[in-house]
């Protein structure tokens, strides 16, 4: 038979547990639960976070009034509750956790449901939720998926139309499951009626791939296989013709076409995928937009993540470099060489670029890419992402072009790649030890698995 305990001495434990061990509210609690329930202490009598009650207290108060004004459907103040509540909301995760335990997320989703055709109250309610769903995606269920698909077929105004995707994308991030449930809405469709649209303007395509690039995330660690790849060649099948369109309609407008080349990057799957968007111009498009705007980081960075995509195809990738992308990218690396983002991205390239290609290794030779990778290398000795995109780099322009190789160790890069093991050990040692086998120089390899020295025996029995 479980015993029963009073708030009282509830309360009293926690302050304890807060004092004494230096605890974090929230810690004091879970030890204490645990503790309790370890005992066979029942506590469904107590309010087992009313220690929290100060700390998160205009969260409380706002939920509770607009559960009122959910009951009573007095829209009367709504508004500056929203926006109060999201000011909460919007601090830190444990608030948000904290008002997602109080009910906040089915209030909104009964607020969003009786509020559909009042635009202001939908458009903060959709603003609060995405605020209380940042990094807490767990919260969505079958009624808030199905509100967003209704919400989404209402042909809503732009602004709405904004916080919905908004909305359906910070569902979609870090969770597998969300993302699954929400593509078998069929939501593509509706996002391709969005693009397709002849007075679509600039941020509802912005805001339509977003949700696309998101629908294609592979971020869950809880799921060991997801359907990334899946949706990306359902969506590459149905949508290429269409962004690579966009890309020449929004062509001056550089936000959009930094959105539209990324989410093409992420749609070029498979190989012909990325025939595809070199038929319809996509490659000189890039050519066109590394010419124009040559000191965009952001645009560099895109455009660089897109080649790095198409470059999965070996006509294309073939294609790319004979057009002249080449030096465009060496020299993007050097003029901004302070941009991770760049550098990264364009080490990438040049990797997937010269990845079996005798050739295409010789013109980034030309284009003094062995220096530029080697500069890039002194200047990031500690970030381990950069260090592996140059190895591989390094790697693949070495393979097949030993001759030409030996360029690396003019500009001491045997030095750099040794020392960056010895700071960053086994993060780093693989990818650096197969640079500097294949630059010809000497390397410790490590067997990973040796028999145990007894002879097989084929004898049957």
């Amino acid at each position: 038979m479980s015993t029963i305990i009073t708030q009282e001495a509830y309360d009293e434990e926690i302050r304890e547990l807060i004092e004494s061990l230096g605890l974090t509210e929230e810690e004091a609690i879970e030890d204490a639960i645990k503790c309790y329930e370890m005992k066979g202490i029942d506590l469904s009598n107590i309010v087992t976070d009313s220690v929290l009650e100060d700390k998160y207290k205009q969260i409380v108060t706002c939920l509770e009034r607009l559960t009122c004004i959910v009951n009573d459907k007095n829209y009367e103040g709504v508004l500056e509750t929203l926006q109060k509540l999201r000011n909460e909301l919007d601090k830190d995760i444990a608030h948000r956790v904290f008002a997602g335990k109080r009910k906040c997320y089915n209030i909104l989703i009964a607020l969003l449901k009786d509020c559909k055709k009042n635009h202001m109250i939908l458009k903060s309610t959709l603003e609060t939720i995405t605020s209380l769903m940042s990094g807490y995606p767990d919260l969505l269920d079958d009624e808030g998926i199905a509100l967003q698909i209704d919400i989404l077929e209402g042909h809503c105004d732009t602004t709405t139309l904004q916080y919905l995707l908004r909305w359906i994308r910070e569902c979609c991030i870090k969770h597998e499951l969300n993302r699954q449930k929400i593509f078998d809405t069929n939501i593509f469709e509706k996002l391709k009626k969005i693009l397709v649209r002849a007075d679509v303007n600039a941020q509802e395509i912005k805001d339509a791939c977003s949700v696309i690039r998101a629908l294609v995330l592979d971020d869950d660690i809880r799921h060991e296989y997801g359907k990334a790849h899946e949706h990306a060649t359902i969506m590459a099948k149905g949508a290429l013709d269409i962004i690579t369109g966009l890309l020449k309609r929004f062509k001056k407008d550089t936000k959009v076409i930094g959105d539209l080349m990324i989410t093409l990057a992420a749609l070029v799957v498979r190989n012909e995928f990325c025939q595809e968007v070199e038929d319809a111009g996509g490659l000189k498009f890039i050519l066109d937009i590394m010419t124009e705007y040559p000191d965009s980081e952001k645009l560099n960075w895109q455009a660089l993540k897109l080649l790095k995509a198409l470059a999965g195809n070996d006509n294309v990738k073939s294609h790319i470099v004979t057009s002249g992308c080449a030096p465009l990218i060496v020299s993007a690396i050097s003029r901004m060489k302070r941009s991770e983002n760049v550098v990264t991205a364009g080490l990438s390239c040049i990797s997937a670029l010269s990845l079996r290609s005798t050739s295409n290794s010789g013109v980034f030779y030309d284009c003094g890419a062995a220096q530029v990778i080697v500069d890039t290398m002194k200047a990031y000795p500690n970030n381990v992402n950069i260090l592996k995109q140059a190895s591989w780099a390094i790697r693949n322009m070495s393979v097949r072009n030993k001759s030409e190789s030996k360029e690396f160790l003019m500009y001491g890069v045997e030095e750099i790649l040794r020392e960056a093991v010895c700071l960053h050990g086994p993060k780093l040692e693989d990818n650096v030890k197969a640079a500097l086998r294949d630059l010809g120089l000497k390397v410790d390899l490590k067997e990973r698995w040796t028999g145990k020295g007894i002879n097989l025996n084929n004898e049957r029995y």
